[in-house]
């Protein structure tokens, strides 16, 4: 397996992000995806030969927030410790630019898999909402 923080092309991303079942909710086309993919402030691209199998995403100002999008794995190589290592990997590249609170975007249900690598749900009377098109 080789890891990258090269942004992958169109042809390799868009059969990833559909075969994890990412684009169900969104329906993005392969020109939507690649538009927000290529604006992203760092990624972390996994190839197995020239396959893409795994990907994880940062959007952020650069100085003081970060969110971590995306991370996603392709099915046949989920449970192999791939998406820890892409998760670690953007974490590391956010603390070493100094970024001081770095977030997460996940599903439901995710949450233990996420508190072995130092995130947490935010208490219910913290700060922040997220807007959903009614």
């Amino acid at each position: 397996m080789i890891y990258s923080n090269r942004i992958p092309e169109q042809g390799e991303f868009y059969p990833l992000y559909t075969a994890t079942g990412w684009n169900e909710s969104l329906g993005l086309s392969p020109d939507e995806l690649e538009k927000a993919i290529r604006n992203s402030y760092r990624v972390v691209s996994v190839y197995e030969g020239e396959q893409l199998i795994g990907f994880g995403r940062v959007v952020s100002d650069g100085v003081v927030y970060a969110t971590l999008y995306d991370v996603m794995v392709m099915p046949k190589w989920q449970h192999q410790g791939i998406g820890s290592s892409i998760i670690r990997k953007l974490v590391r590249q956010c603390e070493a630019e100094g970024i001081r609170s770095i977030h997460l975007y996940a599903p439901r249900g995710a949450e233990s898999f996420y508190n072995n690598l130092g995130f947490y749900i935010r208490p219910y009377d913290a700060p922040g909402l997220v807007y959903e098109k009614t």
